[in-house]
């Protein structure tokens, strides 16, 4: 029993030692064929996504406040980070019934607008979508999506509008200035920088004006980043910097001056004060009422001549003392030394009386006029042309004829001889 145990365990053995021979002989016979076996074939590298650019619209306030009957106007942005201008359709969904909306570029309403390649929000078309709620919208929230289609480009803007039919008292606007009293010398052109903030739930149109500015001022009202202008438009919740521009007229006096800047729209007026503070100049100036400073006279005889003597600033001028200076032996008088006062921007006429030397030769001499008092003083320069009078000019002439005459007839006398 036991050697017919041993003879199946080393047919056993030999059965397995087969296996394991006519396995590798299998291993060996398959290498040689996948070693030489074709490589497969390279595959081209994927080509990455080129990222298009992308076209956003967009407003500042997408959600607003109205009550029925009112009106309310989004400013929107369209800007396109793409190298591809394109134009598309604006449209309103969801409008309910009896709204109102109008798409605005600028004044006109428009349905298309242009999208320049690159553009910024700054770069921006004007737009803007007025929407209008009926009266008897019912007080509720309600969602109104804009649309900007066209090409490539598919953009939706929710808008949300809270109808409030409560009466609810708004925030009262504000208009303010740091510096709401300033000064300076005529001629000085005044700045004020004011911030005018519309505190309602509502876009405001603001119109400009100033109450007090006497005649002949100017005042004008120039919002940030935009031209001189007597309305100023205000979103709900948002400030406008405006630059107020006061300039005096030529001729004001010195002194202060209260102006009253009005901000008004449909629902409020608000008014900033502010003074203007002109300080004292003087000034005066001696001259002719034609401004003709010269005269022509003779010698040994009284000439008159009228002067003009201007307060050419804006402070009254008191006690000006007028002299003059000109040549030896001349004398100069004036009907009055002394003006007791000329106001600012008037002047007084006064009359000189210039009587050269009896001996002044002929010929041009100067007379300096001046009129001073102890804050200022001018001079005027005169050019006095001394002459002769025309009958010594014709009997010399006349003496100089007979004398031409007498010598020739000695000539003709004497030279027959």
């Amino acid at each position: 029993m036991r050697k017919t145990s041993r003879i199946m365990a080393k047919k056993t053995v030999r059965s397995m030692y087969g296996l394991l021979a006519a396995g590798t002989l299998t291993a060996a016979l398959v290498m040689p064929m996948n070693v030489f076996a074709e490589e497969p074939e390279a595959q081209p590298p994927k080509e990455t996504a080129v990222q298009e650019g992308e076209v956003t619209f967009s407003t500042d306030y997408p959600g607003v406040t109205v009550k029925p009957g009112g009106t309310s106007t989004f400013t929107l942005y369209i800007t396109n980070t793409g190298s591809e201008e394109t134009t598309v359709d604006l449209c309103a969904e969801n409008l309910p019934e009896g709204w109102q909306g109008t798409f605005k570029g600028g004044a006109n309403e428009v349905s298309m607008v242009h999208i320049s390649a690159g553009q910024k929000k700054e770069d921006s078309p004007s737009l803007s979508y007025s929407l209008s709620v009926p009266e008897d919208t019912k007080e509720d929230t309600y969602t109104i999506t804009l649309n900007a289609k066209g090409g490539s480009v598919d953009e939706d803007l929710e808008l949300t509008v809270k109808v409030d039919t409560e009466e609810k008292k708004i925030g009262v606007g504000t208009f303010t200035t740091d510096y709401a009293q300033q000064e300076g010398p005529a001629g000085t052109q005044f700045s004020y920088t004011a911030d005018l903030t519309n505190n309602s739930g509502e876009n405001q149109t603001y119109s400009m004006s100033a109450a007090g500015a006497p005649e002949g001022w100017n005042v004008t009202f120039t919002p940030s980043g935009a031209s001189a202008t007597s309305s100023v438009p205000v979103d709900a919740g948002a400030t406008s910097s405006i630059t107020v521009a006061v300039s005096p007229a030529q001729n004001v006096t010195a002194g202060e001056y209260p102006l009253t800047l009005t901000a008004e729209s449909a629902g409020e007026t608000l008014e900033l004060p502010v003074i203007v503070k002109i300080t004292g100049t003087y000034g005066i100036n001696a001259t002719t009422p034609t401004g003709n400073l010269s005269v022509k006279t003779y010698a040994g005889e009284t000439q008159d001549i009228t002067l003009s003597i201007q307060n050419t600033g804006n402070i009254d001028l008191t006690n000006i003392s007028l002299k003059a200076q000109a040549s030896t032996d001349w004398e100069v008088t004036f009907d009055e030394d002394t003006i007791s006062d000329i106001p600012a921007g008037e002047s007084r006429e006064v009359t000189a009386h210039i009587t050269p030397a009896k001996d002044a030769i002929l010929g041009d001499y100067v007379t300096v006029i001046t009129a001073s008092n102890k804050a200022v003083s001018s001079e005027c320069d005169l050019r006095v042309s001394v002459q002769n009078h025309t009958s010594w000019g014709i009997a010399a002439v006349a003496i100089i004829a007979v004398l031409i005459l007498g010598l020739i007839l000695i000539i003709r006398r004497f030279g027959r001889r």
